[in-house]
């Protein structure tokens, strides 16, 4: 441990003498380029090393092997000012120094704002836990202590390779726990980390570049893709950068739902879904080739012709565990001719939701068909939605669906099989089906996807692929609805994603992909959600993760037991996540991770490797072998 600290602060001393930096209390909105080039250091020797003594937990704040006040400087000296010594987004809220009533405004206002919260270093639209939330001191509330809690502790606002690889190698240096974080979307956890240091690339941004024709840029002759492509620079890259560039040389690009999703972070990592997603494959399958910065600062462009292995992990393997990828090159499809949108409402006329149940039933039923003829889209439903799903009703269904390059009636006549089903329920449910249509899908998409929800809400969720053989299964189906319903007093709500089928299943044949198997095979997504009130003491929360996991998601693992759960939207409390998130694709996976990251410097919770690291009772990490 004191050689390899030895070997940074060496480094860092002599450009600190040369070039001293700001201090790391300072926010650096973006730093020089001018940085020690780390990514030419050859730190083998030292994971040779230390690779059979490696420390039993990571550092954290009061172990003696924290680095000293003096260390951090001449670290904020290497990476050119970009340290940021992290405080809570609504510090500005709590007695103290920092107590500004202006700044404590300004949160409570932007809190939901998901650009917002993408600005901030411990930013997040999904927080797992929220230690210090906004005080609206008109409405009366007063605040009480604020802390970090499971947050990092020091941020790097990297905007270069040479600032990824110093922050990679400082955490590796000082076994001090990495966080990589890119936007705010972050449902498991993995942004958070106590004690840690946390790798932010929100601001690395270097825009994106359109080829008319791919070109690999090592030269890559291998790939079977010969259409368009865009060379997205920086894994700061949100969907409303690079749409624009898509929409402007008349192409489309999978992407998120949402424009705030980052590009290449674990949406991508995880698989990546979005509204193009069934015409056009899975986010990760878009991936032509990376720019990846390994545990020791070097960096290495992964294809289909150079570091294969790592190519497939990181297409769709999941997130942080086997470097940073700083930059993707990406397919650009033709754009379709037309868009056809189906909005379909239903809304139980009484208290009794049984026909609501019948009817949420036999849409899963009948949507494999449906989307085999070339529906794709989105659904929701609850039976005591917090907030009316439409007009008034707080119970019922809603659903965007449509078509690429069909015309209306095709759309009318692929939905007649459903319609006819749900004929029968004209009674007790109030059932609207209309009809939009859209001459491209740039058009389609800014008015019926890309729209942003509300952002800083916590909530437990869980989630289930959904192949044909569980949706055959009526009678369980019908029942498994019932369960995730949840109570009237329990405000569950249901968000149903028809993104599979089409492209994505025919992406099974492309060896490269990491892909979860049964995503080749599942029609569609079902997320069940909880949340609680602000200030629920623990014993409420906890025990809305455990009605999570093991009734709602257990319920629909029974009637899907062979397909898994899409990762970025799954259950992060989930037991079998190794079999439910990677499948058989696992052991691989581990292998790869274990080659390229052998000292254990890239963690995120259920990703993969996870299981050779556990939380202590103080939160600090630490081996569990």
């Amino acid at each position: 441990m004191l050689f390899r600290s030895a070997i940074f602060l060496a480094s860092a001393l002599s450009l600190a003498d040369a070039a001293p930096g700001p201090s790391p209390d300072t926010d650096a909105a973006a730093a020089a380029a001018t940085t020690v080039p780390c990514s030419t250091i050859d730190f083998s020797p030292v994971a040779t090393m230390v690779a059979s003594n490696l420390p039993a937990c990571k550092c954290t704040p009061g172990d003696s092997c924290w680095p000293s006040t003096q260390i951090w400087s001449h670290f904020n000296a290497t990476v050119s000012g970009a340290l940021i010594k992290t405080t809570p987004i609504v510090i500005s809220c709590y007695p103290g120094p920092q107590q500004n009533a202006a700044q404590c405004q300004n949160a409570d206002n932007n809190w939901s704002d998901p650009y917002f919260q993408a600005s901030q270093p411990l930013g997040l639209s999904y927080p797992t836990n929220i230690t210090c939330l906004p005080i609206n001191a008109t409405a009366g509330q007063t605040p009480g202590t604020c802390t970090l809690g499971t947050n990092p502790v020091y941020a790097v606002n990297a905007v270069n390779n040479n600032q990824v690889a110093a922050a990679v190698l400082f955490a590796e240096l000082f076994n001090i726990r990495l966080v990589i974080k890119t936007t705010g979307h972050d449902i498991l956890g993995r942004s958070d980390g106590y004690g840690s240091l946390e790798l932010w690339l929100h601001n690395y941004n270097n825009g994106a570049l359109f080829q008319s024709k791919y070109t690999s840029s090592s030269g890559c002759t291998k790939s079977t893709w010969t259409g368009a492509a865009i060379v997205l620079n920086g894994p700061g890259h949100q969907w409303h950068d690079v749409n624009p560039v898509a929409a402007a040389n008349n192409v489309v690009v999978v992407g998120g739902g949402t424009p705030s999703v980052s590009s290449m972070g674990g949406w991508m990592q995880g698989g990546g879904h979005g509204p193009a997603t069934h015409s056009y494959g899975l986010g990760a399958d878009q991936v032509l080739e990376a720019e990846i910065v390994l545990w020791n600062g070097t960096v290495i462009t992964a294809s289909v012709c150079k570091n294969t292995d790592i190519f497939f992990a990181t297409r769709g393997g999941g997130p942080s565990s086997y470097g940073v990828v700083v930059s993707t090159t990406i397919k650009a499809w033709p754009n379709p001719e037309s868009v056809q949108v189906q909005h379909l409402a239903i809304g139980a006329l009484t208290a009794n939701t049984s026909s609501l149940f019948d009817a949420v039933t036999a849409i899963f039923n009948g949507m494999p068909d449906a989307m085999d003829a070339g529906y794709t889209g989105y659904g929701t439903w609850s039976i005591a939605s917090p907030t009316p799903l439409f007009a008034t009703f707080t119970a019922g269904y809603v659903h965007g669906i449509y078509m690429f390059n069909a015309t209306q009636q095709q759309a009318q006549a692929a939905w007649a099989p459903l319609r006819a089903k749900l004929a029968q329920y004209n009674s007790t449910l109030f059932v609207s089906e209309t009809y939009v249509s859209y001459s491209d899908y740039w058009s389609f998409y800014n008015v019926e996807s890309g729209v942003e929800p509300s952002a800083g809400v916590t909530s437990a969720l869980g989630s289930r692929l959904f192949d044909r053989a569980a949706v055959n299964n009526t009678a369980g189906l019908r029942d498994m609805i019932g369960v995730i319903a949840g109570a009237p007093t329990e405000f569950t709500s249901n968000s149903v994603e028809f993104v599979s089928g089409g492209q994505v299943f025919r992406d099974a044949s492309d060896p490269n992909s990491g892909v979860l198997p049964a995503c080749r095979k599942s029609y569609f997504n079902n997320i069940v959600a909880r949340g609680w009130a602000p200030g629920s003491p623990q014993a409420t929360i906890d025990a809305t993760y455990h009605d999570i996991t093991y009734n709602k998601v257990a319920a629909m693992k029974a009637q899907a037991p062979d397909t898994g759960a899409y990762m970025n939207e799954a259950d992060r409390m989930d037991p079998d996540y190794q079999t439910d998130f990677y499948g058989s694709n696992y052991a691989k996976l581990l292998s790869i991770k274990q080659r390229y990251d052998p000292l254990g410097v890239f963690y995120c919770p259920t990703c993969v490797g996870s299981s050779a690291f556990k939380p202590d009772s103080t939160g600090r990490l630490c081996r569990t072998s």
